[in-house]
């Protein structure tokens, strides 16, 4: 784990977006290619419907109009001919931008959905190793806040780029055809600029960076509180951390001030500059036509055209600036997802990975060594060999490795020398589903998820019927508890369970796992949060429960694991003594002191 960071600390993204970026985050809409190709099919026609009436006024001008202002009989009718197309042309661009509209906000949704999957899938499949090493929050803005920002490439900037730069070469290649000398100074003017909105758009990724930052670490730390809200006030922290909140958002405000003045000149140069210039351009250039001293004359109908194709031209210049201001604000969102996407998974499974049937149970470690960082050992060949069907408690003091004993077994993590089999096969070969249906883990920390208990306890299987969840909870005695909630099985519940006791949370976790029937059960401090009678029916549990299951107990309470077949002693990066509460406390080692102390 190389990289721990704290709410605190920026985060470095190794990989720059660059042209590769790009074209994998075009490739998402490959999917999508004929719906992609009819947005832009229609992007063409409504830009095409918007150019020709220019066309039509040019006709008007030149054609209709005569010298004393009063239009001839003759022609009224061709008038009218072309006033109702200049209509109709303009009614079906409207009529055109409104079905793009609609299509590309359905498409740019679709292929973000398909972003956010993926980063979904890749996050279930990522080792607790990476959520160990970086606060939740930090994780949760990337699958939220960043994807919905960069749905805005594929609804807004993708298309309409392409639809602007349409337009700017159908407008350069009229005003080509009607005088070339205009269009090569509308093409020598967006040189500069085109430079000009580069050079700002590298400036306003860096700046964006920073903000990404500094945002994340905000986020990351009003989720930190929310799950640690009542340590916080328990220990009257609100004030302390409302401060510190107060600091991280000064940080963020700080840096999201030093983004936007620079995204900010976007549109003001980009408009300033574009349309001064092109003004300029067509100015000058009409005038010196007009007055023929520079090339042929000019219709009063071609300036009209012309100069109102350079302002579709400039009109689209300015759009494509504005667009590069938000691609540039994405850019550093893109850097972060893919961060993720391509984040290897430290536990994978091999291609021809085993489907283990009828487990006994059989556990071996063999020579066993683990690290959380490179180069500080939590354990060192370590051996150990349990028999199908026995309870193995062990004990130890605080971060001798006991946790980690039994997060090795689940392979949470994988080792770093040796090997653990299951029925003598390495649980490194074996398929990741066929191991944990035979491994089930009981944590300390109970979480329950939103809904109701009969939701709950199902969880682990889902297609178990009502009367086997129920038969779950009467194997663990939580039934006679359930049916005195008002609405028995189908009470809800919170995700932090607050309406049950520590005791009733720990019994419906311990009706979710027998539901799922392991043949290896795995209870870490399971019992920790039970009272003194709960304990005692627990007990009594254990005695029906893991009868013919391999069970391994880490329990605060030594009256828990007294009757278990082996205890072993955790300590020193080891296994320190192996026995049973008898043999052990006849030792007068470890375990000896251990239970004296109780």
């Amino acid at each position: 784990m190389s990289n721990r960071n704290r709410y605190f600390e920026d985060e470095v993204v190794e990989n720059k977006f660059n042209k590769f970026m790009l074209r994998r985050l075009i490739a998402y809409a490959k999917d999508y290619k004929a719906t992609y190709i009819k947005v832009i099919l229609l992007l063409i026609g409504t830009s095409f419907l918007s150019l020709v009436p220019v066309a039509i006024n040019r006709m008007i001008i030149n054609d209709l109009l005569p010298d004393n202002g009063v239009v001839p009989d003759n022609v009224i009718a061709t008038s009218v001919i072309l006033l109702s197309a200049w209509f109709v042309l303009s009614l079906g661009s409207v009529f055109s931008g409104y079905i793009t509209n609609i299509t590309t906000n359905k498409l740019g949704n679709d292929i973000i959905c398909k972003m956010r999957k993926d980063l979904f899938d890749k996050l279930m499949e990522l080792s607790f190793n990476y959520y160990d090493s970086r606060p939740m929050g930090k994780i949760l803005i990337r699958v939220t806040n960043y994807t919905d920002e960069v749905a805005s490439f594929f609804i807004n900037d993708m298309v309409r780029i392409v639809q602007n730069v349409f337009t700017m070469v159908i407008a350069i290649i009229c005003i080509v055809v009607m005088d070339a000398r205009i269009a090569l100074c509308a093409i020598v003017v967006s040189i500069p600029v085109a430079f000009i909105m580069w050079f700002i758009s590298k400036t306003l990724h860096k700046r964006m960076v920073m903000e990404r930052n500094k945002q994340s670490n905000r986020t990351a730390f009003v989720v930190e509180d929310i799950n640690g809200l009542e340590v916080i006030k328990a220990f009257n922290r609100e004030d302390m951390n409302a401060e510190i909140f107060t600091e991280l958002s000064d940080k963020y405000k700080k840096q999201y001030m030093r983004a936007t003045r620079v995204r900010e000149l976007f549109f003001p140069l980009a408009h300033g500059i574009v349309n001064g210039l092109c003004t300029i351009v067509i100015y000058v250039s009409a005038f010196y036509i007009i007055t023929h001293d520079w090339g042929g004359a000019l219709t009063l109908g071609a300036v009209v055209n012309i100069a109102t194709y350079m302002q579709r031209f400039s009109g689209s210049l300015n759009i494509i600036c504005q667009r590069l201001q938000t691609i540039a604000n994405i850019t550093s969102n893109v850097e972060r997802i893919f961060e993720v996407l391509d984040t290897e998974a430290e536990i994978t499974e091999k291609d021809k990975a085993v489907a283990i049937e009828n487990v006994t149970g059989d556990v071996k470690f063999d020579d066993v060594t683990f690290s959380y960082v490179k180069g500080q050992n939590i354990l060192e060949h370590v051996n150990l060999d349990v028999k199908a069907g026995q309870m193995i408690a062990l004990v130890g003091p605080t971060g001798a490795g006991k946790t980690t004993i039994v997060s090795l077994i689940s392979r949470f993590y994988d080792i770093s020398g040796g090997a653990i089999t299951l029925d003598g096969v390495d649980i490194r070969d074996m398929s990741m589903r066929s191991l944990r249906d035979n491994v089930g883990v009981m944590m300390q920390d109970t979480f329950l998820f939103r809904g109701t208990i009969m939701d709950n306890i199902r969880f682990s299987r889902p297609d178990a019927s009502d009367e086997e969840c129920i038969e779950a909870a009467k194997t663990v005695f939580a039934h006679d508890f359930i049916m005195k909630k008002p609405d028995g099985y189908n009470t809800k519940i919170s995700s932090q369970g607050t309406e049950l006791s520590g005791g009733e949370k720990q019994l419906l976790s311990f009706a979710r796992l027998i539901l799922s029937n392991p043949k290896i059960i795995i209870l870490d401090e399971a019992t920790s949060n039970i009272d003194t009678e709960t304990e005692k029916l627990i007990q009594k549990m254990f005695s029906t429960v893991l009868k013919g299951r391999t069970s391994f107990v880490i329990a605060h309470r030594l009256s828990t694991i007294q009757n278990a077949d082996r205890i072993l002693y955790i300590d020193e990066k080891g296994i320190q003594e192996d026995g049973s509460h008898d043999e052990l406390m006849a030792k007068k080692g470890k375990y000896y002191k251990l239970a004296a102390g109780h």
